[in-house]
């Protein structure tokens, strides 16, 4: 599991993780788990189990289905991943995938292009 230890988490994630603070080092931040603006504590150490949670993330100890953004077993992550893939598929379906060129900037060539060949066939 990641160790919180030294870092700033707000009451409802150290709650989570069944940390232990120093009590008498509160601030205003951003807690460092859940990223919300808010009271926040410093970590001194977690426990290896984590306290009231069964079905925990090893890497980022969100709970069931639930992982931080750059936690790499993240829904988010996957579905970028997923729909990138999807993308890269269509363009080397229409021959147009270019290995060493920003995805981006490959779609932005095909929108242009699609966009230029639709002002030219417009009857206007």
């Amino acid at each position: 599991m990641k160790d919180w230890s030294g870092k700033k988490l707000c009451f409802e994630c150290i709650k989570t993780l069944g940390a232990n603070i120093n009590i008498g080092l509160k601030m205003n931040g951003c807690c460092q788990r859940c990223h919300r603006e808010q009271m926040v504590f410093k970590v001194t150490n977690v426990p290896v189990i984590v306290a009231g949670q069964i079905n925990v993330c090893p890497e980022c100890a969100h709970s069931d289905g639930v992982h931080a953004n750059d936690c790499p077993s993240s829904e988010s992550l996957e579905k970028l991943t997923q729909e990138r893939d999807e993308i890269v598929r269509l363009l080397q379906l229409f021959d147009l995938y270019e290995a060493d060129t920003p995805l981006a900037e490959q779609i932005e060539k095909v929108l242009r292009q699609f966009s230029q060949k639709s002002r030219e066939e417009s009857p206007l």
